[in-house]
């Protein structure tokens, strides 16, 4: 994890959040995640759970989300709104 977690890519401070309840890992940080992920659409908590903290594949999270599993792109595309829409969460957080 990087000295500075506002710096660091989003990923990989959803890995370490995810890592939580795993072994090594950043708790300030990944109570800041908590408090935004909790700010989000459910389907978007749902998607970032599901990838990060019950680390599922691809085939249980479409099966879940009733994403279609042709194109593989679909479930990248809603993986990365949900980043999106969480790396907002974060700056809004950061503004506050």
């Amino acid at each position: 994890m990087s000295r500075d977690p506002v710096s660091a890519p989003l990923h990989r401070r959803l890995e370490n959040w995810g890592n939580a309840s795993r072994g090594a890992y950043d708790p300030v940080d990944a109570a800041k995640i908590t408090r935004a992920w909790q700010t989000l659409h459910p389907r978007h908590r749902d998607m970032l759970r599901m990838v990060y903290l019950w680390r599922a594949s691809h085939e249980v999270i479409c099966r879940r989300m009733r994403i279609p599993r042709r194109p593989a792109q679909r479930l990248e595309l809603e993986l990365a709104a949900a980043r999106a829409a969480l790396t907002r969460a974060l700056e809004t957080a950061d503004k506050d």
